[in-house]
């Protein structure tokens, strides 16, 4: 007994001595010769390369956050969807879940990732990312066409969230197309599809630097075009409004630029407080939009 324990001594011994750093495990893994990567480091250069990858993918497609939002995306184009993310465990949450589920009966391939992998993708996205090649688009022609119609020119919009809102209440008033500069303003950023709550769905957004041949098409085809500005003493609601209407609402702090005013058939003002402050853009557009359709109810109540 006493000889085996002292043969396997000496042989655990003269292997140690034999076996030099580099050849030697470790739990963690092999060591390596200097000059050569670990196998944690290719790991991670596997990992960098992976994120790398999945961040390029978001580039080919329109993306989309909030639950709401990618609800409407799904059941508006559910076979325009590539894929929704999602974060491991997403089952603890219920609106995830549901939304998941209801991604799964579309036959919507999703995707569970670490929390910290939707983080360095987008912020703010509530637990889920969806990935869809569908954008709507104008058709001018058939918006030239229309007999009632409202087209919304936003000159300068740069804050995400009243972009946001205000597609969002275009979608609820039947707007038929809106108009943001290509340039220096806010654009369907996932911030924006967030506030929209699904209305970017719905409406038509046209990115372009030049109003003016956008504009003059529609008032050849019967348009008339009203610009907000609190500069202007006559009332929203001493305007009697046609059916084809365009309205121009100005960035949040410089309001319509010269070019767009020029546009303009009339400029109108919203009633207010005697204030040096003026509505939120999102808030002006609304009470615009809401004046037009109130309009045209009564105008249909009327003709009956």
């Amino acid at each position: 007994m006493k000889k085996t324990h002292s043969s396997r001594s000496s042989q655990s011994r003269n292997k140690n001595q034999a076996s030099s750093p580099s050849q030697r495990s470790y739990k963690q893994g092999k060591a390596f010769p200097r000059g050569s990567k670990s196998e944690s480091v290719k790991r991670s250069d596997q990992r960098s390369d992976k994120k790398n990858e999945r961040s390029n993918v978001l580039n080919n497609y329109r993306v989309v956050v909030g639950t709401h939002a990618i609800r409407e995306s799904m059941v508006t184009q559910p076979k325009e969807v590539f894929e929704l993310w999602t974060y491991h465990g997403f089952e603890s949450n219920p609106d995830l879940k549901v939304l998941v589920e209801d991604a799964q009966k579309l036959r919507i391939k999703t995707t569970e990732h670490p929390r910290g992998f939707l983080d360095n993708q987008v912020s703010g996205h509530q637990g889920a990312i969806l990935l869809t090649s569908y954008t709507p688009e104008v058709d001018w022609e058939s918006l030239h066409q229309k007999d009632t119609s409202t087209v919304l020119f936003l000159d300068g919009i740069e804050d995400p969230h009243n972009l946001g809102a205000i597609l969002r209440t275009a979608w609820l008033t039947h707007v038929d197309a809106v108009t943001i500069p290509a340039d220096r303003a806010a654009g369907l950023t996932p911030a924006v599809h967030k506030v929209a709550c699904g209305g970017v769905e719905h409406v038509p957004v046209e990115q372009t630097n030049n109003f003016l041949n956008l504009v003059e098409g529609l008032k050849e085809n019967g348009f008339w075009v009203f610009g907000l500005s609190h500069n202007s003493n006559k009332s929203i609601f001493d305007l009697k409004l046609p059916s084809k209407v365009v309205w121009i609402v100005g960035s949040e702090d410089k309001g319509m630029r010269t070019s767009s005013e020029r546009l303009c058939d009339e400029l109108v003002s919203l009633p207010q407080a005697s204030a040096p402050a003026s509505y939120n853009a999102s808030v002006a557009t609304a009470l615009a939009l809401m004046e037009t359709v109130r309009q045209r109810k009564l105008g249909q109540k009327q003709s009956t």
